[in-house]
């Protein structure tokens, strides 16, 4: 029998975590998916977690990174966001009519994907390159609904689903 490894997670430490990095941080025994940025929010660098609160469901948080409790590791997957979800057609919001909501994907003005956090401390709405790491002015699209996915060889695996709370709020009248 061949054994074989594709990649495995190494350790890193806080001072590894640039902006653009991918890595899991820990939240109990529960793994959370960060992106470290190069926001601040009170003198702090903010990472964006992807948190599971529920099942299939996807929650966007800025986090600071010295929050975070080591240890970090790498992720060595592919990581997939996809426009829509299963249950309808693709939310598209055109940027000229209103602003973004606060974990909406963009495509970004530059062609990288992004998505749209308000730090706490200036509560005021950033798009951040999910490639870079870096803070963003111009995007053309808005996803509002979207899921979260890794990719490894020819295998992929669905993390769950990012819906507003005002849309889930919406579905539970109708």
């Amino acid at each position: 029998m061949a054994v074989s490894f594709e990649g495995f997670p190494r350790t890193l430490q806080r001072s590894a975590l640039r902006p653009g990095r991918w890595f899991v941080a820990a939240d109990g025994v529960r793994p959370i998916l960060c992106l470290a940025t190069e926001v601040e929010d009170l003198g702090e660098r903010l990472a964006v977690a992807f948190n599971l609160p529920a099942v299939e469901q996807v929650e966007v948080t800025p986090v600071p990174l010295s929050v975070l409790a080591d240890p970090f590791a790498t992720v060595e997957d592919d990581v997939v966001f996809a426009p829509g979800q299963t249950e309808g057609l693709p939310m598209l919001v055109a940027p000229l009519r209103r602003t973004f909501r606060h974990g909406a994907l963009l495509r970004l003005s530059n062609g990288d994907l992004g998505i749209g956090v308000v730090p706490k401390g200036s509560g005021e709405m950033v798009a951040v390159s999910l490639t870079s790491g870096l803070r963003s002015t111009g995007f053309d699209l808005v996803f509002e609904r979207w899921s979260l996915s890794l990719r490894r060889g020819g295998a992929e695996t669905r993390i769950g689903y990012y819906k507003p709370s005002h849309l889930y709020t919406e579905r539970r009248r109708g």
